[in-house]
């Protein structure tokens, strides 16, 4: 079935009239097509009609949609009908979206997005607002963590390169001597030590340090963990890969 004049002007008489008219919801309740039609339909048929009109189209087609529970979803007359009164600038305080949002319960009314919360506009506002926040926050951590990858990657393969101009003997050396120096601190001691270390990799420590029980691991600060782990993140082998892995096991909350 097709979507008249007729149809406009009974809609245009029903919405300017304060008290709908009983007559006028008998007529369309066999007319539920008329809430989904397309968009280029409504355009032509409404495009000479002036905003007064405009506007009571789209009261009448949110309240006949909730009194005879019209199908219309996403593609609602109203939600068309209000794109034009947007483009025609007839709604700059969103006084006829609060009502869209107060007399329907189609949730695509009237901007076309579902939205299943408080139906007013005051309430449809904070939510975006919320809704963009946890976005922008989303967006930021995402950043963050990717500059933190590529930090990360660039400081250890410097570190490695550091570490790579020592000779075998004197990572030897530097290891007995580091064992011998620190043979009374605790565990968490030598593991700061080794975060706080700008210029070379863990594996310049003794490679016994590495041998650290899951649950002596657990018992680290996070954020030892944290600058551990970028410390170990890539390229790790031995005893050192597997504490890099607790450590990312730790990081990531498992």
């Amino acid at each position: 079935m097709k979507l008249t004049s007729k149809d406009i002007n009974d809609l245009i008489e029903f919405g300017i009239n304060e008290v709908p008219n009983k007559n006028l919801y008998n007529s369309f309740k066999s007319r539920d097509f008329i809430n989904r039609q397309n968009g280029n339909t409504w355009r032509e048929l409404v495009s000479e009609k002036s905003d007064i009109e405009l506007i009571s189209i789209y009261k009448s087609l949110i309240l006949i949609e909730k009194e005879l529970e019209w199908i219309g979803g996403s593609v609602a007359g109203a939600i068309w009908i209000y794109k034009i009164i947007q483009e025609r600038n007839l709604d700059l305080n969103y006084e006829l979206a609060d009502f869209g949002l107060r007399n329907s319960e189609n949730p695509w009314i009237p901007f076309g997005g579902s939205y299943y919360g408080k139906r007013t506009i005051s309430e449809y506002f904070k939510y975006n607002r919320e809704k963009s926040k946890i976005k922008n926050e989303k967006s930021r951590a995402y950043n963050l963590k990717l500059d933190r990858e590529k930090g990360r990657k660039f400081k250890r393969a410097n570190s490695i390169a550091e570490l790579r101009k020592l000779t075998k003997e004197e990572r030897e050396n530097i290891k007995i001597e580091l064992n011998d120096k620190y043979k009374s601190k605790t565990i968490i001691e030598r593991f700061e030590l080794i975060a706080n270390n700008e210029k070379y990799p863990p594996e310049y420590y003794p490679t016994d340090w590495s041998n650290v029980s899951k649950e002596e691991i657990e018992k680290f600060p996070l954020k030892l963990v944290q600058r551990l782990y970028d410390k170990l993140s890539t390229k790790t082998r031995g005893s050192w890969k597997r504490f890099a892995q607790e450590l990312k096991r730790i990081e990531n909350g498992k």
